[in-house]
Parts: structure tokens; sequence; C-alpha cells
């Protein structure tokens, strides 16, 4: 079935309510001035989306989705440019992202806590 452009537009503005950051990790290799390879990484910003964010349980993400991952919080948007393994930032928490569901009027993606930004 074809979701009309009104209507997702609609949903988008009654449920998509909360601010998500989308970063994306690069890596870099530099020399010092001994000569010693230094490999550091380091968060970009790759877009910032509006969403609904859920938290769930492991068990309701395996029956609901059918996937066997550790995933305990949910996440629709409209669209994203996010792809598995970039992270999620919602409330200075971190999440990696471990599965992108398209649905014809929206996305899926299923999350899980690594850690907070300020560590």
């Amino acid at each position: 079935m074809q979701i009309p452009d009104l209507f997702k537009q609609t949903i988008a503005n009654t449920f998509y309510d909360k601010e998500l950051k989308i970063m994306t990790t690069e890596k870099e290799t530099i020399r010092d001035d001994e000569g010693s390879v230094i490999e550091s990484e380091k968060d970009i910003l790759k877009e910032s989306i509006m969403g609904n964010f859920q938290y769930s349980t492991l068990e309701k993400v395996q029956q609901e989705y059918g996937k066997e991952m550790i995933a305990e919080c949910i996440v629709t948007c409209a669209n994203t440019l996010a792809t598995v393994d970039d992270i999620l930032v919602y409330q200075n928490k971190k999440y990696e992202i471990k599965a992108i569901i398209p649905y014809d009027s929206h996305k899926t993606i299923l999350l899980h806590r690594v850690g907070d930004m300020n560590g």
C-alpha cells in the first residue's frame, strides 16, 4: 500500500518529537615526532533527525522484529542516513545502531546502549 506524503508528514509532526543525533566514527592515523604511528577515532555528526524514542526489552525486540541481537531501545523516524554500527545520541547517551528496518511510512532503528557522551 502506498502511503501519501501528507499522511507521512502528519505522522512525523505528531509522533517524532525527540531530537536525535546520528554520529559516525572517523578513524585517523598520524605519525608523531618520533615516527610512532598513532591511531585515533572521533565521532562526527552525520545528521540530526526527529524521531520517537522508546525503551523496550530484549525479549520484546527479538519477538517483534525476529532479530537475534542485543537491542533494548527502538527509534522510529521518517527517514535517516544512518547505517548499522553508527552511533545514535539521545539525552547524552550513546546507542549503537544494530538494525534498520524500512517500512512504507517510516524506518525503525534497533539500538543497544554503549555509553555516555562524557565518557
